[in-house]
């Protein structure tokens, strides 16, 4: 009876194990990509992304009355796709360090052509400037500006970000209306209509 709690116990420990280091990093060719590794560490692992992403955040913190301190952090996501049999990963980098490590949805197939179905049903909000690539190809106009914004964290602490905002318009011919994407750092927040393209 002993052994077999025994047993037990270490079935579950190595599961547990498993579980843990799945949810905090991935493997590339048999690499092990975690959190608190370089950007030239996750490079040589697993070579250039699909995409990268940057943006800047700024943290002002109050240490006594007369005395504030201000940090700014480098912030960029690196997007790797590995095929349509597997999922995306997501990797953010906080001052050249990997911080954290998400999955988004099934990758692409490298063909090196888009399948530009650039409607509703294929291109929705929350999507990833890479999702509509794929989809949609090359926008006819991309226009960019920054915005600040600032939100309080509690304790006199106020964080002040900068955000990328984009706007990609599609001329998709003259018997359809122009499709105007709105991404902010990086993901779809809007999509209207124009006139009819030319």
């Amino acid at each position: 009876m002993k052994s077999r709690t025994l047993w037990v116990f270490f079935a579950a420990a190595i599961l547990l194990l498993t579980v843990s280091r799945a949810s905090h990093g991935f493997s590339c060719d048999g690499k092990l990509v975690s959190p608190g590794h370089t950007k030239v560490e996750v490079l040589m692992k697993c070579g250039e992304p699909a995409w990268k992403e940057s943006r800047e955040e700024q943290i002002t913190e109050r240490l006594d009355e007369n005395t504030k301190r201000r940090t700014t952090v480098l912030i960029e996501e690196w997007t790797y796709n590995f095929g349509p049999q597997s999922f995306l990963r997501i990797l953010e980098f906080r001052n050249g360090k990997l911080a954290d490590i998400r999955t988004g949805g099934y990758g692409y197939a490298d063909t090196g052509d888009a399948a530009k179905i650039c409607d509703e049903q294929n291109v929705q909000q929350g999507d990833t400037k890479l999702d509509v690539l794929m989809q949609c190809g090359e926008p006819t106009l991309k226009e960019e500006r920054k915005e600040e914004i600032v939100e309080s964290v509690g304790g006199g602490t106020k964080r002040k970000m900068s955000v990328n905002v984009e706007e990609w318009t599609y001329n998709l011919g003259p018997s359809r209306f122009m499709r105007i994407l709105t991404f902010r750092n990086g993901r779809l927040v809007d999509i209207r209509t124009g006139d009819y393209g030319k």
